[in-house]
């Protein structure tokens, strides 16, 4: 339900503002952690250790916030949605968190922000007026999205295609609480 409302979203978004790179609804996800260009064995160990952090961690539903606007000065270059407090998004942000811990101690590169639960809608090449920055955070923040049932956990392979990334999934861990094969 989440996606079928955020595609209408941003099936009425798209032609009313200036020109961006719209993601595909199969790409939307919440990133805990973006591990960059490693080897298979990294990605393993990697794997073994977020597995039983998120196994521990409990389903719970997450609802959209206000508009996603990074960086936050500056020129806005990624534009999505983010998510509102709630038992849900901070299990979520624990998940981040161990998955930084974990990342550090095999050596992997640490983030310079903190993480900020997000999904990306478009990605901005030439500048945005301010206008239509401003407008696109109204229009997120009036747009009454269903609450997201946050209940897995996913590792992805990443590839950049022409036509946009392709996420390929390697692992997957349901949540405390969650059905078990289901995506979300």
């Amino acid at each position: 339900m989440w996606v079928e409302s955020a595609r209408g979203l941003v099936a009425r978004l798209r032609d009313r503002f200036p020109r961006a790179s719209w993601t595909k609804p199969e790409s939307w996800h919440l990133t805990l952690k973006f591990l960059g260009e490693i080897d298979e064995g990294t990605a393993e160990r990697f794997a073994q250790e977020i597995g039983a952090a998120a196994l521990e961690t409990v389903t719970g539903e997450i609802q959209a916030g206000a508009a996603a606007i990074f960086p936050g000065r500056g020129r806005p270059r990624v534009l999505g949605v983010g998510f509102l407090p709630s038992p849900g998004s901070e299990s979520v942000t624990l998940l981040a968190r161990s998955a930084q811990e974990m990342a550090t101690r095999l050596g992997l590169p640490g983030e310079d922000r903190l993480f900020h639960a997000h999904v990306t809608f478009a990605r901005i090449r030439d500048p945005w007026p301010p206008e239509a920055v401003e407008e696109y955070r109204r229009e997120v923040k009036s747009w009454p999205f269903p609450a997201w049932l946050a209940r897995s956990c996913v590792l992805f392979e990443s590839r950049l295609t022409p036509e946009g990334a392709v996420h390929t999934p390697i692992r997957e861990w349901t949540f405390q609480g969650g059905p078990r094969g289901v995506r979300a």
